[in-house]
This record gives structure tokens, C-alpha cells and sequence, in this order.
């Protein structure tokens, strides 16, 4: 008897220490990645943009030989946490980036059923949101009992206690997750899309224009399922929603589907929200002889607002003066106002001089096409530069805008002919000129 206590005790301890010796070693490969992809900057000063790319609005900088830890890469950018826990994207080809090693991501799910993640690693930090049982989310760094994981494209931290480290594993779409029983999400916080299929290419059903919960019937990769009204299914993109418990939240009446179409009729209906892209300690693109981005986006907004409120448009400018307004507050101004078009202006430049010429014009959601065509079409016709035709971009203004909106390049601020026009005041009128008609035949009856 005394035997068989002794080899069930020896073997629970052997469990144990092998329980702990397997954490050891993942959590120590965490911090071995970390270092292992720090990369250092090599110029004197270093932009760190919100995506990756010249066209993408300037975080912040930082400064020769200052260490960034590396999180992805694309298109030559990559994707860094600086010190001050800032997520965003820097030129690989500016910084030290010999031993950069992408592959091995670790995730790790979280194990309880409501939990905090916070600012910092103590108790009595700010909480930044809430994470929920069998999430997954990258782990970046271990910190005594705390855990520092990329929740929402920025850093966050979670006790150890809460969150364990998955195995690897090969990188392919979890499909029809079914999700927990009652699980609510809450949704209309900001004007939101609910699409027919998990795709932002596909059609908008309606748009929650109210804080409205649903229940989730379904998971597809970043996608929820929803119910409608009559039994109709919907799709809504997970991150712009709000997860609810069932214990505390209220049956609301669900909404009925309405019309995507917008909803003026004439121009003097019609509400624009006019962006000026950068402003502030933000330049944009510089060219050779100085000319920045942010103030001839300006000059052209200004314009263009003019051309608008002759013809009785209500419009609104994100900015009207040189200040950095951040691309959250950009998007709040279109929903804030329920604009029925959201027309962000930029000019662009590219890593290599005079590869590029003209206007391009962007979208994101395949709705949203038939105003970029239009628009398009009069840079085309009316435009003294080429014209490079109608893209989708995934650009923040674009993409977490509920509201219709495109972006529009309106030149290359680093080709010689393209620079010898757009910095004028005939160019810029012309410009908003393109812009004003289409507006008009868009909105005609």
C-alpha cells in the first residue's frame, strides 16, 4: 500500500515538474523571440506611420539607434512596437534588420471567462478592454507574471493566470467556429455596416445606427453572424463591436433592414465631410523643393469646401488649420454628422522618384464604387494629369468608416512634372472643380 501512495505521489510530482518545465521553456522562447527580432534605426530620424506605407499618417518618430521589436512585415514595411508600446510600421530598408525572423509567432488563447487587459503590467493600470474565453491573441513579450499580448494593433497586458501558450501550428482560416451559447455582441456604437456575406465586398444589408445587441449565431474568420428582422442573416466585422454579457443586457428590439442607398437627393441635401489628409508634426509626402503634403491637401480642401457651399452643400472640414487630428477623430466627424460622402484628399510619393504620375482614386467596400467611378471620372475628364483609374485601399478612413467615403492622390510630390502643377492654385481650383461636379451628378435625382 505504502508502495502505491509513494508511486502515485512520485508520479504526480513528475507531472508537475514537467507542467512547469514545459512553461518555462515556451515563455522563455517568448522572450527569445522578442530580442531576436529587434532591429535598430539607422537614420537620424525615423517616421513611424499607422500602416505601411508613404501614404499612411505619421505616429510619431524615432531616432538613430533606438531598438524596435519587429511584429510582421509587409511590402518591405514592418510592423514594430516601439518602447513606449506604440504599434505601428516603419521602412525595413531604414533600419538594422540582419537577424529580423518573422515565422515563429507565438499566440497564446485565454483561459478565463471575462478578463481585463490593461496598460500596464500591474493590477491598478488603466484597463484597455476585455478579452474573452478561447481567444487568441499574438503573445510579444513575459513579464514576471504578466503577459504582453497585440490586442486591437496595440500592446496589452494580461496576467499570466489567464492566458496559456498555444503550440504551433500551421497558419490557415478557422472556418464556422460555433461560438458560445448566448454569446451578445452590442452593436451601432458608430454607424455600422451589416453586410450579406463575411466580406467587405459584399452588399450592406443595413446600417445599426443605434447601440442595438444581437446574439451571434455564427463565427467565419472576423466576422459575427447575426439575425435581423424577419429571420433575414447578417454579417458584421467582429472589431467593430462590442462583446456583452447575457447576465446583464436587456432583449432589444432588432432593427429592420433598410435601403444602403444614400440618402440625398440633391447636392443642397447632401452633407459632405471634406478630409484633409496629415496637418501638424504630420507633413505627409515632402517634395524636393519643399512643397509638404499636408498644406496643398489643405489648400485643396479649402477649395473644394468653397465650390460646395456655393452650390447650398453643408459641408465640414476635418481640419481648416495646420493641426494633427488623428484618423479616429477623422472617421467620428463623418459619423458624428451621418455624412452622405466622406472625401479624404492626399498627395502622394513613392520610395523611388518619377516612377509615378497623376491621380488615383480609392475605396474600400464594393458599395462604395459607384461614388469612386463617379468621381474618377471627372479627375479623368477635367484633370490635367493622367489618370491611373479606381483601386480598393485599405486605409483606416476607409476602412472603419460606416459612412460612404473614398480617398483621393491627387499627384506625386516626388515626379517633376507632377510637381510643377498641383502645388498651384490653378491646379488645386481645378481640382475641386472635378470634384464639385461629380458630387453633383452623384447626388442627382
Amino acid at each position: 500500500m505504502k508502495d502505491s501512495i509513494l508511486h502515485k505521489k512520485n508520479s504526480r510530482q513528475l507531472f508537475i515538474v514537467f507542467v512547469i518545465s514545459t512553461l518555462i521553456i515556451l515563455f522563455t522562447s517568448i522572450v527569445a523571440l522578442a530580442n531576436e527580432n529587434k532591429v535598430t534605426v539607422l537614420t537620424d530620424t525615423l517616421n513611424v506611420r499607422y500602416g505601411p506605407g508613404l501614404s499612411h499618417e505619421i505616429i510619431t518618430q524615432v531616432h538613430e539607434d533606438d531598438e524596435l521589436v519587429v511584429l510582421g512585415e509587409d511590402n518591405e514595411w514592418y510592423k514594430v512596437r516601439l518602447q513606449s508600446n506604440t504599434i505601428g510600421w516603419v521602412a525595413s530598408w531604414l533600419v538594422e534588420n540582419e537577424e529580423v525572423t518573422i515565422d515563429n509567432t507565438i499566440m497564446g488563447q485565454i483561459t478565463g471567462s471575462e478578463v481585463n487587459v490593461r496598460q500596464f503590467s500591474a493590477t491598478d493600470s488603466d484597463i484597455l478592454g476585455t478579452v474573452y474565453r478561447n481567444e487568441e491573441y499574438q503573445i510579444l513579450y513575459r513579464e514576471n507574471d504578466w503577459v504582453q499580448i497585440l490586442y486591437q494593433n496595440r500592446v496589452a497586458w494580461i496576467h499570466s493566470d489567464y492566458i496559456t501558450v498555444l503550440p504551433e501550428r500551421s497558419e490557415q482560416a478557422v472556418v464556422a467556429a460555433e461560438p458560445e451559447n448566448d454569446t451578445k455582441i452590442r452593436v451601432g456604437i458608430n454607424p455600422t455596416n451589416i453586410r450579406s456575406h463575411p466580406s467587405t465586398d459584399s452588399s450592406i444589408l443595413t446600417t445599426i445606427r443605434e447601440v442595438t445587441d444581437f446574439t451571434i449565431t455564427n463565427e467565419v474568420d472576423d466576422w459575427y453572424e447575426i439575425e435581423l428582422s424577419e429571420g433575414q442573416v447578417g454579417y458584421v466585422v467582429s472589431w467593430v463591436t462590442e462583446r456583452v454579457s447575457s447576465e446583464n443586457t436587456e432583449a432589444i428590439p432588432q432593427v429592420e433592414v433598410s435601403s444602403p442607398n444614400h440618402y440625398a437627393v440633391n447636392l443642397s441635401e447632401a452633407t459632405i465631410v471634406i478630409d484633409a489628409g496629415h496637418g501638424g508634426h504630420d507633413p505627409g509626402a515632402v517634395a524636393s523643393n519643399g512643397v509638404v503634403e499636408k498644406e496643398i491637401a489643405l489648400n485643396t480642401a479649402v477649395k473644394l469646401a468653397e465650390r460646395l457651399r456655393s452650390a447650398g452643400t453643408n459641408v465640414i472640414l476635418t481640419r481648416n488649420d495646420d493641426t494633427f487630428i488623428t484618423l479616429n477623430d477623422r472617421v467620428y466627424a463623418a459619423h458624428q454628422v451621418n455624412a452622405d460622402a466622406f472625401i479624404s484628399l492626399h498627395y502622394d510619393a513613392l520610395d523611388s522618384p518619377n516612377t509615378m504620375s497623376g491621380t488615383t482614386t480609392y475605396y474600400y467596400s464594393q458599395n462604395e464604387k459607384d461614388l469612386a467611378d463617379t468621381i474618377n471620372h471627372y479627375l479623368h475628364q477635367m484633370g490635367p494629369l493622367p489618370n491611373n483609374g479606381v483601386r480598393q485601399g485599405n486605409y483606416f478612413v476607409l476602412r472603419q468608416n460606416a459612412q460612404p467615403s473614398i480617398l483621393l492622390e491627387l499627384g506625386y510630390l516626388d515626379n517633376d512634372y507632377d510637381i510643377t502643377l498641383v502645388h498651384t492654385p490653378q491646379y488645386q481650383q481645378t481640382v475641386a472643380d472635378a470634384i464639385y461636379q461629380a458630387l453633383a451628378a452623384y447626388f442627382s435625382p
